[in-house]
């Protein structure tokens, strides 16, 4: 198994350098690294690119795959209740992705989130309140991504030092997202989408070969009842509504995404991609889901260890299972860096461009072309991980678990999603006097979400983590309608009098 193990990473490791550097070598100058000009390089090429890259960014390593056989002996097939709502997810964003393209295209760039939002509501603090709160997020999520990824493959070689195993594994993403920028990582998640895709072939493989001798139905029946029939009991009820909530609403305020919509050239291209998202999604998670139901199959729960890792461990006594373990690790290793290195290129995007960039006396113009701002903005990325890594094991020193930063993390965004939706079905006359509304709501939304997870784990109640998110949306949402009920009604000079810099920002129009 340590072989085979090491062969996948090797490969992987590589292969990823080797698309990085080649990747850096082309780039000139900010505008190349990060999707800001309209026909810039970073962009996604086409709509295949987008589909694949989607995807390949929503399968985490951490808080999916891991997630998933954790969970399993827990949840058995109500871990499809993720596939499902995530492919809702993505369908209800690319029902609006004809709204964001239009609004998007009005601007001289390509706006940030942030930036949009801003723009839209004429308030500067707003953007930069969002674009603090959307980057604190992202850090949790790329270092929990990072951390528990990097240990569980350094795992999986006993014989080999965990620690420096886990660094050098975490760093490879740093090079080559640093390196390429976005581009790479659009790129590189194309890859990686078709390694996850052999990790799931592989299983199948493994677990149709194996089942064969002894036939289907008897080879089901070893998987424990309470596991292989879903049943109903009120402990789901928060589970079940708090990732409803949190994966149905989580596209529309992920930067990640709104960063692939900028970069796409034509309106088809972000489209084609969504739709192709959605089905891509539903299988790809549904698969994922029953594979780790299938794991009961062959192998019985160690305690303290993964079920996967368990799995893995009873494959290594043959050729057949070593090639499937070498498989199964590319496709592991592909779903940490694909979610880690979208986060990663999505926070240095936002520190960069809607935290420091304001206070500068650069237009965005200059900093598009400078090689130099590349050096900052590569500098800004790998600060921002080493930070992230620090404080994010800091929280799992104080006992809170994946599951609790991924309901704290991806919840707290929600924040975001009332201000969103505002801006794409009413006109700037209407938000401009709703900016302090939207201001509060973003920030109260964050906090909401992670005091209640943080309470809940304190006080040793899952259920008040797995609601965290509705919480947050609960709670911006209220604050929006309070403002609306409070608005009045402002002169038009008024209403523009906080309108954003107009010095070539991403956020101007």
């Amino acid at each position: 198994m340590t072989i085979a193990v090491i062969l996948s990473l090797s490969v992987s490791v590589v292969l990823y350098l080797g698309i990085g550097i080649w990747y850096g070598s082309r780039i000139r100058g900010l505008g190349d690294l990060l999707p800001l000009l309209r026909d810039g390089k970073a962009k996604v090429a086409n709509h295949r690119e987008f589909a694949s890259s989607t995807v390949a960014a929503t399968i985490s390593l951490a808080t999916v795959v891991v997630a998933f056989y954790e969970l399993v002996p827990t949840l058995g097939f109500w871990l499809l209740w993720t596939a499902i709502t995530t492919s809702l997810g993505l369908l209800l964003f690319g029902m609006l992705t004809t709204r964001i393209w239009t609004k998007m295209a009005e601007y001289q760039h390509r706006p940030t989130l942030h930036a949009y939002l801003g723009a839209e509501f004429g308030s500067a603090k707003l953007a930069l309140v969002a674009s603090i709160f959307t980057a604190i997020g992202y850090l949790s999520a790329f270092a929990v991504e990072l951390t528990v990824g990097s240990r569980f493959l350094a795992g999986m070689l006993p014989d080999v030092p965990q620690l420096p195993t886990a660094i050098g594994l975490s760093i490879v993403s740093f090079i080559y997202s640093a390196q390429g920028g976005f581009r790479v990582v659009v790129v590189s998640d194309r890859i990686q989408m078709w390694f996850i895709w052999l990790l799931i072939a592989a299983l199948g493989g493994y677990y149709a070969v194996g089942i064969a001798p002894a036939g289907w139905s008897s080879s089901f029946q070893r998987i424990p009842a309470g596991i292989r029939v879903p049943t109903w009991n009120e402990g789901l009820l928060p589970f079940v509504l708090g990732i409803a909530i949190m994966n149905l609403l989580t596209y529309i305020s992920n930067m990640g995404l709104w960063q692939r919509v900028a970069g796409s050239q034509e309106p088809q291209v972000v489209r084609r991609g969504m739709w192709s998202s959605v089905a891509n999604s539903a299988i790809t998670w549904s698969l994922l889901a029953c594979t780790a139901v299938g794991a009961f199959m062959f192998v019985t729960p160690v305690p303290n260890e993964n079920l996967l890792v368990t799995l893995l461990h009873s494959m290594q006594g043959t050729l057949f299972g070593r090639l499937v373990i070498f498989f199964v690790v590319l496709g592991l290793y592909g779903a940490m860096l694909s979610t880690a290195s979208t986060q990663l290129v999505a926070v240095s995007h936002t520190i960069y461009e809607d935290i420091i960039a304001p206070f500068r006396k650069l237009t965005l113009d200059d900093r598009a072309q400078s090689s130099r701002e590349v050096l900052w903005s590569r500098l800004i990325l790998v600060a921002s991980a080493l930070v992230a890594v620090a404080v994010v094991e800091m929280l799992r020193v104080w006992g809170l678990t994946v599951a609790d930063l991924a309901f704290a993390v991806y919840g707290a965004a929600l924040g975001l999603v009332p201000p969103i939706m505002l801006t794409l079905f009413r006109d700037r006359n209407y938000t401009r006097r709703l900016s302090t509304a939207a201001t509060v709501a973003v920030a109260f939304g964050f906090l909401s979400c992670w005091i209640a997870a943080i309470c809940g784990r304190l006080a040793g109640n899952g259920n008040v983590v797995f609601l965290s998110p509705i919480i947050s949306t609960a709670v911006a949402t209220t604050v929006m309608v309070v403002g609306r009920l409070g608005m009045r009604t402002l002169p038009a000079a008024t209403a523009g009098s906080h309108e954003l810099r107009q010095d070539g920002n991403s956020g101007t129009r």
